[in-house]
């Protein structure tokens, strides 16, 4: 199995720009983030290219996190600024190397999520989907050209109230209304047990379109073991469903980093 190291939430015990070479030393050769804060998203690419890791993921700028926002695709407003971050985050995907000539595993290109966002009040949901269903739409071209895969991830509505996506489920009909192959399911195994389905269960179910996994146990969003979510049994569902890319560790270490990684099944 091939772990990535999800810097935005492990080692946060050091400076995000530390972060990569601190995921280096501890054996990681795949990692991945959110958005880089601000000014940091050049200098953080620098940073991976020279320890020569790969990135399995890196997340569109989806608005003002710490005021709530969670992708902005169903503001028919912010339509232009949406193609525009994924455009930008495209070009932080070829910095560090990982487009069409480089994969991160077998079958598995750098995938780019694009959060879909929180329910607007006023509007339809079915027209809010159809604005996030637009602007996925044009990234397409995008995202073919480069080699990258175009991520919907599925955030729980406990945690994220309103949340226009809330289920892998809800993140399918999305996909589907798209109908093209780089647009892909982010399956993350925290926020869909939140959402009450069990992923060592059900990811077979989602196989087929699944391009980028995350690990992370529930309640809580802990490291393995402090949850209901056996890492192992879910690692064993995946393999058993055929996927064979990185499993990205989203989790909060509660403490340093490197104890928390001893709890992992390998």
């Amino acid at each position: 199995m091939v772990w990535s190291a999800h810097v935005s939430m492990l080692f946060r015990e050091l400076p995000y720009l530390e972060r990569p070479d601190a995921a280096a030393r501890a054996g990681f050769r795949t990692v991945e983030t959110w958005w880089p804060a601000d000014g940091l998203a050049e200098a953080w690419a620098d940073e991976v290219v020279r320890l020569g890791l790969d990135v399995a993921a890196i997340n569109s700028y989806g608005g003002d996190i710490e005021a709530g926002e969670r992708g902005f695709l169903n503001d028919p407003a912010r339509h232009d600024e949406a193609v525009a971050a994924f455009t930008e985050a495209v070009g932080l995907a070829r910095r560090v190397g990982c487009t069409e000539e480089k994969f991160v595993a077998e079958s598995h290109k750098l995938g780019i999520n694009v959060l879909v966002g929180r329910e607007r009040p006023g509007r339809r949901r079915a027209a809010q989907i159809a604005d996030a269903v637009s602007v996925l739409s044009e990234c397409v071209a995008i995202a073919c050209e480069a080699g990258v895969a175009i991520l919907v991830e599925p955030i729980n509505e406990l945690d994220v109230p309103g949340s226009l996506v809330p289920t892998p489920r809800d993140a399918v009909e999305v996909i589907e209304r798209v109908g093209a192959e780089q647009v892909r399911l982010l399956y993350d195994a925290y926020h869909a047990a939140r959402a009450g389905d069990d992923p060592c269960r059900d990811v077979a179910a989602f196989a087929p379109l699944i391009g980028h996994v995350q690990y992370a146990d529930c309640p809580g969003r802990g490291a393995p073991g402090t949850g209901n979510v056996d890492l192992a049994a879910f690692v064993d569902a995946l393999r058993s469903a055929g996927y064979r890319g990185p499993v990205g560790l989203e989790f909060d270490p509660g403490g340093p980093t490197a104890d928390a990684l001893e709890r992992l099944p390998w």
